[in-house]
């Protein structure tokens, strides 16, 4: 049924003066009330039930112009004129003879209910179709500029041929209506359905450039239509639910090509045009539902819920601010409340929904302009421009099936701004590449050549004097993927050796439960070995009793190799998988019995007894420069008078046990020469840093054969860490940070040990093993690899927490900086966005160049400035720069 309407203002009558005698039957339209009806041509077949209901509906026979297309037959018997002219009172449209009838008042009648065989429709006037063509100005659509000029010429009409099966082609006028919602074609010779000659763009379901229909297929199987109708110049389009083809050819390969490419953007806009209408929808369909009283309005508690209900978490403060942002008309609901009415909730939805870099990766990527969806081949554009990704249609479609929040969507192959936004805050779009979170290292070298995951007095749960010890401690670190963990084991009552921090106040635990928990939690996180650091303090007596719990409780879990000359070379971690290594004093090869004594020295392991020797000298530091030098002569002398370094009786049940011999440490040349593969010496943090700013390739050289424990200084006792880079840098394998700490120092160590799919060790770069690269990292020169060029850019961050969960709305920033060898050593920070800790916005770019990339470690730490105190922290994350990529992976 066409629709029947007139603009507001103005002469509706068409300017065809040729009326073409076709019979239409209009139903159940609305008549404007500054139209009358003019009736012309009429004959007495008429039938008479042309009246007026107290809708202002008429049922009418019309002869209309033929270039209104309607569906109709040849048999005309009245022409109907819609002319502006106001009519006070209903009227009825009269049957007269053979001159043109009149229309008469009529006395109101009562509505009535009929039953009709025609099918009855009820049009609103702002939604009625004029009987003139609608003015149009291209500059009012927003079309893509390159298609601009194509669509004008397209809209003022193209010849082209249309074709069927038979073969035969039909000469038409093909061209697009003024507001790029229909294709329609004129100038036929005979009368046409109006199906046959109207076609919405919304009902092309796909358009096919060439030969790639039935029709094609059986029009060129001969000859002379395959010459007639060259394959460049044919497209088809794919039409409704039945897939009936329009197959058409145009006059030349660069007009089809036109064609192609302007409808198919045309039909994408109408596609996203139906979207946006759904997903406005569900927006208000959500409304509705949270609506319970009915009163169109929602107050600020039923907008919490109806988020809750969309699966929007959000803080109530800042939900509240942009609450009072939308309700711009300040209306009350009947308790006299604050509300949104659907028209303010949709635009407080968009306020929540607001991504200004996502919308300019639509406007950047989506194809025809439309920057509210982006299509599969946008999708893939976009992955492999931005994100360096090389990514199927089927890997397109596949996030577009997982990210998409609205069905619709999903149906239609389209990913929207809300799911766009969804798939780049997922771990698809991390900035860790996945390739590097599983196994992916060489892991059949010797031990000695990897960087292990270490924990410094494991057993500690908080400080180093008075916190409590628990196997709590040594569970959690086993967890988070620590594969050397510490024991300090003392004498204990009933002849059960415990652990604590000796000459402290720390609280004791029962040696054979630690080992318990170490056994039941060893291998969760990984199938890579673990390192028992045993310092031993325990009498002859109680080392049996170790010695036994490690055997009895262990079994088969526990590696050992026979210690001598024989050994030139550890075992590899894949060769140790699922086996718990012992580290510790260990007897001479001379040594038969278990009365002997141990050659090495203990005191530079006896880590309890350094704390008080650090301490002391710190208060004859402090004194030195308040009283006389007697005083701090005697607080000297009282220093020598505390535990020195003694010599251990070892039993050798335990001594048998150790594959991993702990000896003193004198310098590089004497270990060079006289240490074997399997001993190690431990390096307290300050002795470490002076060797390392004394001869730091000498350091990585000692490191290329023996493994070197590093370890807080004695002064730490409030359990604070070092800072682990520089010893990494130097090869050390084994750099043991306080675990219960956190803390700058270990978001830098467990960001460099989430390489290698997070299993506790990381092969060290060639340059740490090579002896003859002669590898300083104070001289980038040994370092045997090109610098890579780092560019950054801070894009922006969405609902930032308040620190602690409470307060003012935070003033975030974001620092970025690289920790690696001393050159490329560098910190950025962007500028401060003000009271925005829900989208802030920074585009920034930092650049860099990085001389040693296996060695850097990125950190990105979030802040809230604060003008009067320091700033507080809100977030940070920390990787290898190995591990950086530049966009998403599919995993």
């Amino acid at each position: 049924m066409p629709w029947l309407g007139c603009p507001p203002e103005g002469n509706c009558r068409s300017t065809n003066s040729e009326l073409h005698p076709i019979k239409c039957t209009i139903t159940s339209f609305l008549i404007p009330e500054h139209c009358t009806f003019e009736t012309v041509n009429m004959n007495s077949n008429i039938d008479n039930s042309m009246q007026m209901s107290d809708e202002s509906k008429v049922q009418v026979v019309c002869t209309l112009p033929d270039e209104h297309n309607v569906n109709s037959t040849n048999t005309g018997d009245i022409a109907v004129v819609l002319r502006t002219k106001a009519i006070p009172e209903r009227t009825r449209l009269v049957r007269g003879k053979s001159d043109p009838g009149s229309l008469a008042p009529v006395p109101p009648v009562r509505k009535k209910k009929r039953k009709t065989a025609t099918m009855s429709r009820n049009f609103d006037l702002l939604n009625l179709k004029s009987l003139n063509e609608p003015t149009f100005h291209l500059s009012d659509l927003r079309l893509p500029d390159h298609l601009r000029e194509d669509v004008e010429r397209l809209v003022k009409g193209v010849p082209l041929v249309k074709v069927r099966d038979s073969g035969k082609q039909y000469p038409r006028n093909f061209k697009l209506t003024g507001d790029l919602m229909e294709l329609q074609y004129t100038d036929s010779k005979k009368w046409i359905k109006r199906g046959d000659c109207n076609y919405e763009l919304s009902d092309i379901k796909e358009i096919r450039p060439g030969w790639k229909t039935d029709v094609f297929q059986s029009a060129t199987n001969t000859e002379k239509n395959r010459l007639k109708l060259k394959e460049g110049c044919c497209f088809s389009l794919v039409l409704g639910a039945k897939h009936k083809t329009l197959d058409l050819v145009t006059s030349s390969e660069e007009q089809r090509d036109t064609w192609v490419k302007v409808l198919s953007t045309l039909v994408k806009r109408q596609k996203y045009s139906a979207l946006r209408k759904q997903h406005l929808k569900w927006v208000i369909d959500n409304f509705k539902q949270a609506d319970i009283n009915h009163d169109g309005a929602l107050n600020f508690e039923e907008v919490m819920k109806v988020l809750h209900q969309m699966n929007i978490t959000m803080d109530s403060r800042l939900a509240r601010k942009i609450f009072e942002e939308a309700d711009v008309k300040k209306r009350k609901n009947k308790q006299a409340e604050d509300s949104l009415d659907p028209e303010e909730f949709y635009h407080f939805y968009q306020l929540l929904r607001q991504r200004p870099e996502v919308k300019e990766i639509l406007k950047k990527y989506s194809a025809d302009d439309d920057d509210d969806f982006l299509d599969l081949e946008d999708l893939q554009n976009f992955l492999k421009d931005a994100q360096k990704v090389n990514a199927s249609l089927d890997e397109c479609k596949q996030v577009i099936e997982k990210f998409e929040p609205l069905a619709e969507n999903r149906e239609n192959e389209v990913l929207s701004a809300d799911g766009l936004t969804l798939f780049l805050l997922s771990p698809a779009q991390n900035i860790f590449n996945p390739e590097c979170s599983v196994v992916y290292h060489d892991m059949t070298r010797p031990i000695t050549e990897y960087f292990i995951d270490s924990s410094h007095n494991t057993y500690l749960m908080l400080d180093q004097l008075r916190g409590p010890s628990s196997t709590e401690a040594y569970i959690r670190a086993l967890l988070k993927g620590c594969r050397c963990v510490e024991l300090d084991i003392w004498d204990g009552a009933n002849n059960e050796p415990v652990i604590f921090h000796g000459h402290t106040l720390t609280s004791k635990i029962l040696f054979k439960d630690a080992i318990i928990a170490c056994k039941s939690y060893a291998f969760k996180s990984s199938q890579f070995p673990v390192i028992l650091s045993l310092e031993n303090h325990c009498s002859v007596e109680q080392q049996r009793v170790v010695s036994k719990h490690l055997r009895e409780i262990l079994g088969d879990m526990l590696a050992t190799i026979e210690l001598n000359d024989s050994v030139t070379e550890m075992p590899s971690p894949r060769k140790l998988r699922g086996r718990i290594i012992v580290k510790g004093k260990c007897l001479a090869v001379t040594d038969c019995n278990a009365d002997n004594l141990d050659n090495g020295e203990v005191s530079d392991e006896d880590e309890a007894a350094e704390i008080v020797d650090e301490i002391v000298q710190q208060e004859v530091t402090t004194k030195a420069t308040n009283v006389q030098k007697i005083a701090a002569s005697e607080s000297v002398s009282h220093q020598r008078t505390l535990p020195v370094a003694k010599k251990l009786k070892l039993a050798k049940e335990l001594s048998d046990l150790v594959m991993l011999k702990s000896v003193h440490f004198s310098d590089f040349a004497t270990s060079k020469m006289k240490h074997k593969c399997y001993e190690m010496s431990s390096f307290v943090e300050k002795k470490t840093s002076k060797l390392i700013g004394q001869d730091p390739a000498g350091f990585v050289s000692h490191n290329q054969k023996h493994l070197s424990r590093i370890y807080p200084n004695g002064m730490r006792t409030d359990s604070s860490n070092y800072d682990p880079i520089d010893p990494l840098n130097c090869g050390c394998q084994i750099v043991a940070l306080n675990y219960q700490t956190s803390g700058k120092p270990m978001q830098l160590y467990k960001g460099k040990f989430l390489d290698n799919g997070g299993c506790g060790y990381i092969l060290k770069p060639k340059a740490l093993r090579d002896p003859t690269l002669n590898f300083n990292p104070n001289d980038p020169t040994t370092f045997g690899c090109k610098p890579k060029s780092l560019n950054i850019k801070v894009i922006s961050g969405q609902r930032l927490p308040k620190p602690g969960g409470a307060g003012e709305v935070i003033d975030p920033y974001v620092c970025v900086s690289v920790h690696g060898v001393p050159s490329d050593t560098m910190k950025w920070k962007t500028r401060i966005i003000d009271n925005n800790g829900f989208n802030p916005l920074w585009n920034e770019t930092f650049t860099t160049r990085i001389h040693m990339p296996e060695l850097a470690v990125i950190q990105f730490v979030v802040k809230d400035y604060d003008q009067r105190s320091k700033n507080d922290f809100i977030g940070q994350y920390t990787l290898p720069l190995t591990c950086m990529t530049e966009g998403g992976f599919f995993y």
